[in-house]
């Protein structure tokens, strides 16, 4: 018998194999990994108050989640990925959306429409002065269409 085959007859042996100790604690170690703490990027915003000018912080996280509603209400839509990128002062520069279509729908329509949706989204989250709607690119492309309506 070669090194090979002891190497492959070793490597079969230990996929085999699966540790007690392993299988005791295996669920609590997925769980923690699971609900651990995950930072998100912050994201500046500003806006006008009664006192003057209001510079605060948003999660990218949570402009995430409100971008996602917004593209889930343009009909004939369902938003898949969504990913913010900022500067290094932490002012909003990219958002890019990746959606899936019903199929035979005009995606330029869509792709306005989800672009309109979105700009006056991260004005009311952000505030009317940060940043301006011309400063940050909103990227959208259809990656998949469907003829299926529940996958909207």
């Amino acid at each position: 018998m070669n090194d090979d085959a002891v190497l492959v007859r070793a490597t079969q042996a230990l996929r085999r194999h699966t540790d007690h100790g392993w299988v005791a604690t295996r669920e609590s170690a997925l769980l923690r990994a699971l609900s651990a703490f995950r930072p998100s990027a912050p994201v500046r915003g500003r806006t006008a108050g009664a006192t003057g000018t209001v510079d605060y912080v948003v999660s990218a996280d949570v402009l995430v989640a409100a971008l996602r509603q917004t593209v889930a209400a343009v009909p004939r839509v369902a938003p898949l990925t969504i990913t913010c990128s900022t500067d290094d002062a932490d002012q909003l520069t990219t958002v890019t959306i990746e959606a899936l279509a019903a199929f035979d729908e005009p995606l330029l329509r869509l792709a306005a429409t989800i672009r309109d949706g979105t700009v006056a989204r991260l004005t009311e989250i952000l505030g009317e002065l940060a940043p301006p709607a011309d400063a940050v690119a909103v990227d959208v492309a259809f990656t998949d269409v469907t003829d299926d309506p529940a996958d909207l």
